[in-house]
């Protein structure tokens, strides 16, 4: 049996709005994947939530989803195959909204709008849309010789405002309303049966899993995971088994102190400080919607641990660089309050780093979302590695000037005594 290490957590019950119109089914949003699992890439971070929906369909049921924009920097729909790669896509400015609200993710629109609905409609693969069917996404075909398939969709949203106090952004779960698709105003009903099989994949890695390559001369290479080591992948357009994800990922040595600068620190949407005169930035005002770093591997991080700094949360140097120093949680207490205390006055940013497991080693995580079209430092601009041996990629397959110019990171690695006397890079 292939070993899987399961690593989702998602946050508890979902409380689904009225439905819209009389004597039309809710379905229900799956409440939780995976609780108290290992972490992984597609792990949520402490700046985000996620929700998951599991379809099996035979061609013949749509569903309407009605919602509220949240009160977040990001906000995303993905439709994955059973395999757990991207089909379909909407990000949040792509959406439209219904008549007589307003989307706030759109250049110069309120963003705290208090009428803020939306419409997306769900449809089996080649579906001709009417006018009816708002904001359509679409399934995957079924396989080959097979009338039905599962897929997945699910709702990302990232980095709420704090005034809501929400990990949503402060809006319900959309309702989900299944319809015929041979006539649309007669209701369907939900999907029935299990679906863990297909829903555990969510965030799994498998016995073949292979990370980036480990530090090589004391120095952390980052590079960009394939999906095919990333089931359920976020992005924004579709993936096949030999693209790359949208994050970067450094493997770090396991006891030892790691230390990444980002020269350069893209420009990002900072929500934290909201009045109703706040409008939604212009494309050229932003480098990217949102970025964080935060640690992973084989042991249970969770929010209290402060694993993940995103953009609000992030402490710069005075030449406007960022430092982070993830701390193995193996060290001696005193070890590590002696290494926080100096991570905090040189205005460091400090996060345990996880420990390591049977497949899997510590690694870093450096994420963006929404890089704006031409941005220099998009990680879309580190080559995608396309071999069998994803441990063992050459250098230029990793984050550098070449590529992302002075927005790439740069890390060493050292022992808690270097790091203490200065002799870590500082």
């Amino acid at each position: 049996m292939k070993t899987r290490l399961l690593i989702f957590l998602f946050a508890a019950a979902f409380a689904v709005a009225p439905v819209a119109r009389a004597q039309t089914t809710s379905c229900q949003w799956r409440p939780e994947l995976a609780p108290n699992a290992v972490r992984s890439p597609v792990q949520m971070d402490i700046h985000a939530a996620y929700r998951i929906f599991v379809f099996q369909s035979d061609g013949t049921v749509g569903y309407t989803l009605r919602g509220q924009f949240p009160f977040a920097a990001f906000l995303s729909f993905t439709v994955y195959s059973g395999g757990g790669l991207l089909h379909a896509a909407l990000t949040d400015y792509q959406i439209e909204q219904d008549p007589g609200s307003i989307n706030p993710f759109t250049e110069g629109q309120p963003v705290d709008a208090p009428n803020r609905s939306f419409t997306i409609t769900v449809l089996p693969y080649g579906t001709i849309p009417d006018s009816s069917m708002l904001n359509p996404i679409f399934l995957p075909p079924p396989p080959h010789g097979s009338n039905t398939l599962m897929a997945v969709l699910v709702e990302r949203i990232y980095l709420p405002e704090p005034r809501v106090n929400d990990r949503f952004g402060g809006v319900a779960a959309p309702t989900i309303e299944p319809f015929e698709i041979d006539n649309p105003s007669i209701p369907a009903a939900c999907p029935t049966g299990d679906f863990s099989a297909i829903a555990g994949q969510f965030g799994n890695f498998g016995g073949n899993f292979r990370q980036s390559p480990s530090p090589r001369n004391g120095k952390i290479e980052f590079y960009r995971p394939p999906v095919s080591q990333v089931p359920f992948a976020d992005g924004s357009q579709p993936f096949t088994k030999h693209d790359c994800t949208g994050y970067l990922m450094g493997t770090v040595l396991p006891n030892e102190i790691a230390v990444v600068r980002l020269p350069a620190v893209p420009r990002f949407f900072d929500n934290t400080n909201t009045t109703e005169a706040t409008t939604f930035p212009s494309p050229g005002d932003l480098d990217a919607r949102y970025i964080s770093v935060g640690s992973y591997g084989a042991s249970i991080l969770r929010a209290s641990d402060n694993e993940n700094v995103a953009g609000p949360d992030l402490k710069r140097q005075p030449d406007g660089s960022a430092v982070f120093v993830a701390v193995p949680i193996g060290l001696p207490e005193s070890e590590k309050e002696q290494v926080k205390a100096r991570a905090d006055e040189l205005g460091y940013n400090y996060m345990p780093l996880a420990q390591e497991g049977s497949v899997i080693e510590p690694f870093l995580i450096y994420r963006q979302k929404v890089a704006a079209s031409g941005f220099a430092g998009s990680i879309q601009n580190v080559a995608c590695f396309r071999g069998t041996a994803f441990n063992h990629a050459p250098l230029s397959y990793a984050a550098s000037p070449k590529n992302m110019g002075e927005y790439a990171p740069v890390g060493v690695e050292c022992s808690s005594s270097d790091f203490l006397s200065g002799a870590c890079g500082q």
